[in-house]
């Protein structure tokens, strides 16, 4: 999500030089082709150690520090969160997190947590969610060095932001380090600004476009996530499938079939539009897209929640994650999902205004209402999919591997902050005020804090969740949920 215009408007001003300047800039292309019998091997696994053990798959969304803070706020909660296992250890909740579907600002501590792990999140907090970010990028925007980089290097305004990431995180550290065994699936997701459609950072997706997954950085990833249009250019790639890719790829029967039943588009739109998608990324017959170059932007144009890689990691059968396998031979006795949603909605004043409103009114309505409203739908559909789930595993036959699973779906989103007191009142509006900036103030560092852990606890599917697993909390033995969890209630 973006901060909003007005809040924006004198930076925006002073990157407009870089704009201009940038315009004959050469192009560098930030994906490396597949050498010739090289694979994209996915080394993680969604699977628990032990079918007691809940499997935990989170989304982060958008909203730069805001979102990024929200979602290091609720690890930070999981991570004290702790219970014991059928084998008699100590378990945090944190250690079950198997998957992240992230986006923006989501994206970076999604990122980190793959990286150094939760051992790592007091570090984030240090060396990122406390600094002023924002300085740092202004004052490249101002340094005439950088007008020289954009001028004559390939040098582009999104490696700012690129090399901010770097320098202040990752460090050159590549997804390959993401992609190891018994780490979880970090999925950032950025948008393909031609066709509108969410490209998820994977080796499957990389497989499509026959590019080196392993050898791209961080900082590139998390940078295409939180490209935000206009302030900032697009991150580029190239399609090398077009080459004669020699790389050695997983198969794409299934979008094959697909593409070749006349009925696919009637029965599974969704499905036919993402065959029809990896048909053009590898330069199949027929393409509905003639697809040579990439240009990435800000994941949350597309899904500002994650959803869309998030359901095909659990219900689509050709989804290298394998959720679907995982679910249906018993591997997963406890589904946890948790989407952590950071959107903006803070008091702009219009409702108390009698005059037509103005043009920086209107952009931010027509940026923002439409993510809104498309985050609320992916949202809904995923919590209807949850209870579709939880109906089947237990309707399923005894024969079944899902039998008895049961699924907890948890929302933390600023709307559910009750306005029953004065503290309340006082905490949602101090919440919804912070901005979606790569800056935050103390004491909005300390407020989104406070309302990730305080939403997280109180959730009824959270609250069920440690009582089933008889954990204890950072803040105690949870207390008793007014309401049932809502994808559970069918089971009481």
């Amino acid at each position: 999500m973006f901060e909003p215009i007005q809040r924006c408007w004198l930076r925006a001003a002073a990157l407009a030089l870089l704009c201009a300047t940038a315009a004959c800039s050469p192009t560098e292309y930030q994906n490396t082709k597949l050498d010739s019998g090289a694979a994209n091997p996915e080394r993680r696994s969604i699977a628990p150690s032990s079918p007691d053990r809940p499997t935990i798959l989170m989304t982060f969304s958008g909203g730069g520090t805001r979102a990024a803070a929200l979602a290091e706020s609720v690890l930070r909660y999981m991570k004290g969160t702790t219970y014991i296992g059928a084998d008699g250890q100590q378990h945090r909740l944190i250690d079950d997190v198997r998957l992240v579907s992230s986006v923006s600002g989501g994206s970076v501590t999604a990122a980190w947590f793959g990286l150094r792990g939760p051992d790592g999140l007091d570090d984030l907090r240090s060396q990122f969610l406390t600094q002023d970010n924002m300085r740092r990028l202004e004052l490249d925007a101002v340094n005439p060095i950088t007008w020289f980089r954009l001028a004559f290097t390939k040098f582009t305004r999104i490696r700012a932001e690129e090399d901010l990431f770097d320098a202040e995180l990752f460090r050159g550290a590549t997804m390959g380090e993401l992609n190891q065994p018994g780490k979880p699936f970090i999925l950032p997701n950025t948008t393909d600004m031609a066709g509108g459609q969410t490209f998820v950072f994977s080796p499957q997706r990389f497989d499509d476009i026959c590019s080196n997954f392993d050898a791209l950085k961080i900082s590139t990833a998390v940078a295409s996530s939180a490209a935000f249009p206009i302030a900032l250019s697009p991150v580029d790639f190239q399609n090398h499938s077009g080459d004669a890719c020699a790389g050695m790829l997983r198969q794409d029967q299934w979008a094959t079939v697909a593409l070749n039943n006349p009925y696919s588009q009637y029965l599974n739109l969704p499905n036919y539009r993402d065959a029809r998608y990896t048909n053009d990324l590898r330069r199949g017959k027929y393409p509905f897209r003639n697809i040579e170059y990439l240009h990435f932007l800000d994941g949350g144009l597309a899904d500002n929640l994650g959803v869309k890689t998030l359901r095909s990691a659990m219900v689509s059968s050709h989804d290298a994650v394998g959720g679907l396998f995982a679910i249906n031979t018993g591997q997963i006795g406890r589904l946890v999902v948790i989407m952590v949603n950071a959107r903006s909605d803070p008091p702009n004043g219009l409702y108390q205004k009698p005059n037509t409103p103005g043009l920086i009114d209107s952009i931010n309505a027509v940026a923002g209402a439409p993510i809104d409203a498309n985050t609320a739908n992916s949202a809904l559909a995923l919590q209807a999919l949850l209870t579709e789930l939880e109906q089947a595993a237990q309707g399923a036959r005894s024969n079944a591997g899902f039998k008895g699973m049961k699924i907890y779906g948890i929302t933390v989103d600023y709307d559910q902050l009750p306005a029953d007191t004065p503290e309340n009142r006082a905490l949602r509006d101090a919440a919804k005020d912070v901005p979606t900036t790569w800056t935050l103030s103390p004491d909005q560092l300390a407020v989104t804090e406070q309302v990730g852990q305080f939403l997280l606890a109180r959730h009824p599917c959270f609250i069920q969740l440690t009582a089933d697993l008889q954990a204890t909390t950072p803040s105690g033995p949870p207390a008793a949920s007014p309401v049932p969890c809502p994808t559970r209630a069918i089971t009481k």
